[in-house]
């Protein structure tokens, strides 16, 4: 894999995107707390826009990424974040900044997300061959789960020095040089694409000096069929997700744990709760959430020898509960030992978190025909993405009506029941290792 450039820019790219995003997705509601006094609710409101795009566009552009090249959506999507995330400092310094329009810089640059991460999955495939797609998924997968870990820290330590429109320059900064290392991506398709026209000038040159190497054969190319319908395209995708016996349970565990998730409920707590409650400064918070990403380290690796040891199935059933245990120890923190506290309990969602998306994102992967790549992860992503805003908004009003604290018991205990799908699924809890193809599963 370290010899592959094509996966090495397209690892790079991706990393950088990542952590792009997630600082984002931290200095907004900082920005929004400090600059505009948001109440939680407003914070929730906020955390909903950046998600809800994946429950309006997910499937549509699943339909269209089976059909578009994928690397050049991406290079689109970095671009288009760029321009929006500018849009803050601007109003920052034009004295227009505001609430409804943090939600629109949230909800244009999700919206770009969608596209972005549903083409990065799908375009891995075609960037490596099947047997290392589990290992390119572990790279990738370190890499989004640090960036959505680290990146609150390391946007909480860049707020000790830079003001937040300035740190959200820096981000803009992030999305061109990803929109960079994507160019020099290359997939098989393109090699391919490479040898058919070689292919073809030789042929040019054979007949312009009177050769044939046709043999008096016809080689016209058959006409295309007509491109299928979108809405079918989406049906098929979703019948897919929704009928295998594999994929239905994953879909709806990530389900039920992202409403409790850093991109959920959590989201709308964590900078009130740590701000408010637990006493304790963007600067403060981002080292306690600095330490607790040696978790993301150790889940990358760790999965495989414990896959090894204790078979798939039993391991992404334990994974799956640690990011609501991990909650439930944040719950308990007090002022006194607050960054002790958030630093343990996100060292176990991290490890959690991590363990689990390698494991899931490459079973995904291995039981899905290429042909459906994208519109699996589309499909999984309507589903798993699309109650994100949902636990957004609950979080941010159960932190409004019963406190931050209450709320996140709550949470927890939703983010430990979220492994019930995977633990009554007999598909999910026998499987001992990765599967080798669609075949071999279902």
């Amino acid at each position: 894999m370290w010899r592959q450039r094509s996966f090495l820019a397209l690892w790079s790219a991706h990393t950088v995107s990542q952590f792009g995003t997630q600082i984002t997705l931290f200095v907004i509601p900082v920005l929004a707390l400090t600059a505009l006094s948001a109440t939680p609710g407003q914070l929730g409101l906020v955390s909903a826009a950046e998600t809800v795009p994946f429950l309006l566009v997910g499937l549509p552009a699943g339909a269209l990424l089976d059909r578009w090249d994928r690397r050049r959506v991406m290079v689109v999507a970095d671009l288009g974040r760029a321009v929006a995330i500018c849009v803050l400092p601007l109003g920052y310094a034009l004295d227009t900044l505001s609430v409804p329009l943090l939600c629109a810089v949230a909800f244009v640059t999700g919206v770009f997300t969608v596209f972005f991460d549903i083409a990065d999955q799908a375009l891995l495939p075609s960037v490596v061959s099947r047997a290392q797609t589990a290992d390119g998924n572990s790279r990738l997968e370190f890499s989004r789960s640090t960036a959505e870990l680290a990146g609150p820290s390391l946007g909480g330590l860049l707020l000790q020095l830079l003001a937040a429109p300035l740190i959200l320059l820096g981000d803009a900064a992030s999305y061109l040089l990803s929109a960079l290392l994507l160019r020099s991506v290359r997939t098989r398709r393109d090699d391919d694409q490479d040898h058919d026209q070689n292919r073809d000038q030789n042929r040019d040159q054979n007949r312009k000096h009177g050769r044939d190497d046709d043999h008096g054969h016809d080689h016209t190319e058959p006409r295309a069929a007509p491109e299928s319908r979108m809405r079918t395209r989406i049906a098929e995708g979703l019948r897919f997700v929704l009928t295998h016996r594999t994929l239905r349970p994953l879909a709806l565990a990530t389900a039920i744990g992202n409403l409790a998730s850093l991109g959920g409920a959590l989201s709308a707590l964590l900078a009130a709760y740590a701000v408010h409650d637990l006493r304790l400064s963007p600067g403060a918070l981002g080292l306690a959430l600095s330490l607790g990403n040696a978790g993301a380290l150790l889940g990358a690796v760790v999965t495989g020898r414990l896959i090894r040891r204790f078979g798939l199935g039993p391991v992404l059933i334990v994974a799956k509960s640690l990011p609501g245990f991990a909650v439930l120890v944040l719950a308990t923190a007090a002022p006194s030992r607050a960054s002790t506290t958030v630093a343990f309990a996100t060292g176990i969602l991290a490890c959690g978190v991590t363990v689990y998306n390698i494991g899931q994102v490459s079973l995904r992967q291995a039981v899905t025909p290429t042909a459906l790549q994208a519109r699996m992860n589309a499909s999984v992503r309507f589903v798993i993405w699309g109650t994100l805003p949902f636990g957004a908004l609950a979080g941010g009003l159960l932190g409004s009506w019963l406190g931050l604290r209450p709320a996140l018991w709550l949470v927890g205990a939703t983010g430990l029941l979220s492994c019930l799908p995977l633990l009554l699924a007999r598909e999910v809890r026998a499987l001992r290792a990765m599967p080798t193809g669609p075949e071999s599963i279902d």
